[in-house]
């Protein structure tokens, strides 16, 4: 985890109070990260616990680590990511037994599902007059209604962010075209929701050196490397780096005799790629890995790609830069946010397999400009992209509500 130091003496910070993390899985992922850093940070001043979905198998490396920081956890069993709204109402009930009997000052909600169950529950909460003020954060990590979607299911989506942020005290965007998004569909007012990004701690990461991270892969020494870490969700866009690699084959792209890519990842959508890529012979050229610090790995990679179509601000792109991984991403979310186009990164059209393979043949052939993008970057991520920024510009919208 993080060494952040504490906050200066002349900022004001958090001190006393009871909090509750809320999120709907513990599957790793940028979420849980954000969620455990910040959990980390306000428990040396406040008592803090985190509450989690799913949890008939949950995530061990995620409990681990609330573990060593000795942080209460508290599962609900009838908190899923599909909706169901039998199980849903079990899951506001469950919620509000655990507001009940905690009484928290404050509840960060992460996800739009469990942003919804839990307003409702503080709702339900609130009647209560002698119960204690429960001020209600939520961080979007994403909005769901940026998805490509059927009309009913956007609009069920957009209604469903309206009701949850009618009723919340303060809204977090982690990339400021989410809080354009939100505005912009009327979600909630400009007044309710702020833009921070999430940020990473040098500190915190150990990078394998490359020739360790590809032995411990089982990468071959004779080629070279495309990496995407992702979990496996139509968001991700796995299907249209498949097709770009596709394409590279019918081009005979000579890329096909000198490179392999490497998915790490998990998720619903991981035996329909790996389908794809039978489909067009390609399972020569991909490798399927999976490991929840799959981070450590990133040095294996020539090059980073992120075909991702809806985003929030990834951390995976923060952790390339910081490794000086060269990367091409979409151009979609708050990835422009981070990367700006041929200065610090590679922009792709979303959903777009031949955008995605005229920049793999251009990052691979020019070496100044590999140099320029990795080095740029990680200046940029440095510079920019700081946990302790992440952490300072919570605490003050923290400190609004006392």
């Amino acid at each position: 985890m993080s060494n952040l130091s504490q906050n200066s003496p002349e900022q004001a910070i958090l001190k006393g109070q009871k909090i509750l993390y809320l999120i709907t899985q513990t599957k790793w992922g940028g979420a849980q990260k954000y969620v455990l850093e910040l959990a980390e940070h306000f428990a040396k001043d406040n008592e803090v616990h985190i509450a989690y979905g799913e949890g008939k198998n949950p995530n061990q490396t995620f409990l681990a680590s609330c573990e060593n920081l000795k942080i209460k956890t508290i599962p609900i069993p009838y908190l899923f990511r599909q909706i169901n709204l039998s199980r849903d109402y079990l899951a506001v009930t469950e919620i509000l037994k655990i507001y009940n009997q905690e009484s928290y000052n404050l509840v960060h909600l992460n996800s739009s599902k469990v942003g919804l169950l839990g307003t409702l529950a503080a709702k339900i909460y609130a009647i209560n007059p002698l119960n204690l003020k429960l001020r209600i954060v939520y961080t979007a990590h994403g909005f769901v209604f940026n998805e490509s979607l059927s009309k009913f299911k956007k609009t069920m989506y957009k209604w469903s962010e309206k009701i949850s942020t009618g009723l919340q005290h303060l809204v977090i965007a982690v990339s400021e075209a989410d809080r354009q998004s939100a505005i912009d569909n009327q979600i909630t007012s400009p007044t309710k929701i702020f833009t921070v990004h999430n940020g990473i701690d040098p500190a915190g990461y150990n990078f394998y050196e490359i020739n360790e991270a590809r032995r411990k892969l089982g990468l071959a020494d004779d080629k070279r490397y495309f990496g995407t870490i992702a979990s496996f969700y139509k968001t991700k866009g796995y299907e249209f780096l498949v097709e770009a690699i596709n394409i590279l084959k019918e081009e005979n792209s000579t890329l096909l005799k000198e490179y392999a890519w490497v998915f790490i990842g998990q998720g619903p959508e991981l035996n329909n790629i790996k389908e794809q890529t039978k489909k067009y012979n390609l399972s020569d050229y991909i490798i399927f890995k999976k490991d929840d610090a799959a981070w450590k790995y990133l040095k294996a990679f020539d090059y980073f790609v992120l075909p991702s179509v809806k985003e929030g601000l990834p951390y995976t792109i923060l952790e390339a830069g910081l490794a000086r991984v060269p990367v091409i991403v979409s151009k979609v979310g708050g990835l422009p946010e981070i990367i700006a186009a041929d200065k610090t990164g590679l922009l792709t059209t979303p959903a777009n397999p031949l955008s995605l393979a005229e920049a793999m043949k251009k990052i691979t052939s020019d070496n100044t400009l590999v140099q320029t993008l990795s080095d740029n970057n990680y200046q940029n991520i440095k510079n920019n992209f700081s946990l302790q920024k992440t952490i300072t510009e919570t605490e003050k919208l923290y400190l609004k509500l006392f």
